[in-house]
């Protein structure tokens, strides 16, 4: 069971971290080239694919390192997998509180009709991307150590 919840734990936040990283490196930097209508709309196709799948992984994330903060044997690896969890939440907080409110304003939007006094949200998408990233890179490290450690 431990080891079920440990491969749980590091493909849910490999996935996230992996994600993000490439969204970070590949996707962020080619979007900022865009004008602002191709950017909505391109924005909103992204976001197509995205949903559900992308927060059921964090769950799965999430669910695992909480069970294993509970079931492993041994402080050390218990600590590690509370900090591996405590990264994934970040990742749920931020993306909640600082990427979907973003998305939602611009999925509202009609990119053949943007308002004249239009607020490009690139800039700050861009930062809450970017911590949230942090955070899953965090988490697969710390994870990867804790199932190192279980053996």
């Amino acid at each position: 069971m431990i080891e079920l919840l440990g491969t749980a734990a590091v493909i849910g936040s490999g996935i996230v971290a992996g994600v993000f990283f490439a969204v970070a490196v590949s996707v962020l930097p080619a979007v900022q080239t865009l004008p602002a209508d191709r950017y909505v709309e391109l924005h909103r196709k992204l976001g197509e694919g995205y949903h559900p799948v992308m927060p059921l992984v964090v769950t799965v994330g999430v669910l695992a390192d909480l069970a294993l903060l509970f079931v492993a044997d041994g402080g050390t690896v218990r600590a590690l997998f509370g900090v591996a969890l405590l990264a994934m939440v970040g990742v749920q907080v931020v993306s909640q509180f600082g990427n979907v409110p973003i998305n939602k304003k611009v999925h509202a939007l009609d990119p053949a009709a943007l308002p004249a006094d239009w607020q490009d949200p690139r800039l700050p998408w861009r930062s809450w991307h970017r911590l949230r990233t942090v955070f899953a890179l965090a988490a697969l490290a710390v994870n990867a150590l804790a199932v190192a450690l279980l053996s």
